[in-house]
């Protein structure tokens, strides 16, 4: 049997990709945006991709160029390198989950998409999924794992049945 989603995720709206807004500087998955978020009493929902090393990266799509000024994949840069790169209009670094995790603490819901890492929503190697739930060991608030990939829920099921 599944655990029910934490009653604190009915209480609250989730802003998207955290409350991001670039013209005020907050790009969606920034640190900016999720401090906002915070500071709104929002809960706040984020994305995931793997870094090359097998980092959780708080990352919308799978390329960078559409909100950095570099290139490629974000699968080909190591987390190290992933967090030198600044967001669009921001002061802000692409940031890995365990940075987010400790900036939001429990203090509002927080739905975690993992995205798809096979490009054809078939069968993962788990990896991104096993990044995520070490992080979330010992996450002391609400939190919910979603994909639109089921094998990556199903890893998670596995991985933190909790």
């Amino acid at each position: 049997m599944r655990p029910p989603l934490p009653a604190a995720f009915l209480r609250v709206p989730l802003a998207h990709r955290a409350y991001h807004d670039r013209s005020q500087r907050r790009p969606e998955n920034s640190p900016g945006a999720v401090k906002a978020a915070i500071a709104a009493g929002y809960g706040i929902e984020i994305d995931l991709q793997l870094s090359s090393d097998g980092v959780a990266m708080v990352f919308h799509d799978e390329a960078l160029d559409r909100l950095t000024d570099a290139t490629g994949l974000v699968r080909d840069h190591t987390a190290a390198s992933l967090s030198q790169i600044k967001l669009r209009d921001s002061g802000d670094r692409i940031p890995t989950l365990t940075e987010i995790l400790t900036l939001i603490a429990g203090r509002v819901p927080l739905l975690i998409e993992l995205k798809d890492q096979t490009d054809s929503m078939s069968e993962t190697d788990g990896r991104l999924e096993a990044a995520t739930a070490q992080a979330l060991t010992t996450y002391p608030g609400p939190v919910a794992v979603m994909s639109f990939n089921p094998h990556a829920i199903a890893h998670m099921a596995r991985l933190a049945p909790h």
